[in-house]
């Protein structure tokens, strides 16, 4: 569980990401990455729509995130 007064971060599985966690918050966060499988084109689909999601995958990187709140939907201001 998400231990209140701490931050949780997602980020998807670029691995620059996990160096520029660290040096910001070190140890004092709950972080996970979100990675998105998505299915090759078809040979003659044109690329105006996203590819289709075929799941994904989550794994903690540092921390003890909750994997219910895991998501790179949000967006801070």
């Amino acid at each position: 569980m998400h231990a209140k007064g701490r931050v949780q971060i997602t980020t998807d599985a670029l691995r620059t990401y996990v160096n520029v966690i660290e040096d910001a918050f070190g140890s004092e966060v709950d972080y996970a990455q979100l990675h998105k499988v998505y299915r090759a084109p078809l040979e003659n689909e044109t690329r105006y729509s996203p590819a289709k999601c075929l799941g994904c995958d989550m794994k903690a990187v540092s921390g003890n995130p909750d994997f219910r709140h895991v998501s790179t939907s949000f967006v801070e201001r």
